[in-house]
């Protein structure tokens, strides 16, 4: 019997991410941030995260 030495195991990552963390690395005014957290809670997915974000602020060079 061979076995197969080659399977890619999925190992899923954290359904819930931190709303606070989430904002602090993209930039979110605080005042955001603290509208995120009354609607989301302190952790949620990341779809609903992304897409409860304000649009990112311009990055001007």
């Amino acid at each position: 019997m061979k076995k197969d030495t080659n399977r890619q195991v999925r190992i899923p990552g954290p359904r819930d991410h931190d709303v606070a963390e989430h904002c602090r690395k993209n930039g979110i005014r605080l005042e955001d941030e603290r509208k995120m957290l009354r609607l989301l809670g302190k952790h949620a997915p990341a779809h609903e995260i992304q897409s409860n974000s304000p649009p990112r602020p311009p990055r001007f060079r």
